[in-house]
């Protein structure tokens, strides 16, 4: 049981202040490795969800030139977060690695989102 306080502790720091209700409710009532990977799970696709709405809201917004610029910018960011990730998820061999993994896709996962929302656009 303490360990798994550690992981929530580790996994709940990681995740920045757009948690949603559904997850922070879930994490308090996990109390297993496997219960906090579904919980993280379903945070990474409610942030995936957001992140590829207001992706489709700024290369709406945009011009050709810049279209363009965002599109291979995120190409290159999808490609960095899947490496740096998969770092975390294989860096002991231990059931830690998932958590870890996971709160890694889902810290970047919402930071980019809240990147791109905070874009001026025209």
């Amino acid at each position: 049981m303490g360990v798994a306080l550690l992981a929530l502790g580790a996994v709940a720091a990681q995740v920045q202040a757009q948690e949603s209700a559904a997850y922070a409710a879930c994490l308090q009532a996990a109390n297993t490795t496997v219960s906090m990977n579904a919980c993280n799970n379903a945070e990474i696709e409610r942030e995936d969800k957001r992140l590829n709405q207001v992706y489709k809201q700024a290369m709406a917004a945009l011009g050709p030139v810049q279209k363009v610029k965002l599109r291979d910018a995120q190409r290159l960011w999808i490609k960095y977060i899947d490496s740096n990730c998969d770092l975390y998820f294989t860096l002991t061999g231990g059931t830690m690695d998932m958590l870890n993994g996971a709160g890694c896709r889902l810290r970047m996962t919402s930071q980019r989102a809240d990147e791109l929302e905070a874009l001026q656009l025209p």
